[in-house]
């Protein structure tokens, strides 16, 4: 049986002062090129609107969508990925805080 995954990353913390609009384009510039790693079924970027009982300090979480075990595992093991940490690193840099993941199982 195929189980399906999320993999997400959470972006915890604040962009660096006068980099906001910087910062959100850099994630935002993401989207269409994690959409395109082997393996990937969606990805999705999502912007706090309204906080409730006192959350981290979430500013992005960045939702990437897996048919099954075996194409997460291809995505991460791919030479495209490799490529994209750069960008990555290139959004990290204009972000006050830390970026950590979780890898769900989905029902």
């Amino acid at each position: 049986m195929n189980t399906r995954l999320i993999r997400t990353a959470f972006w915890v913390g604040t962009p660096r002062p006068g980099e906001g609009t910087a910062w959100r384009q850099a994630i935002l510039a993401l989207l269409p090129a994690f959409r395109a790693l082997p393996g990937v079924a969606a990805v999705k970027a999502c912007w706090p609107l309204k906080l409730e009982d006192e959350p981290p300090a979430i500013a992005c979480q960045f939702i990437v969508e897996f048919a099954s075990r075996a194409d997460l595992e291809r995505m991460l093991a791919s030479p495209e990925r490799a490529a994209l940490r750069a960008r990555v690193q290139d959004a990290a840099a204009r972000f006050d805080g830390r970026l950590s993941h979780i890898e769900y199982e989905v029902d």
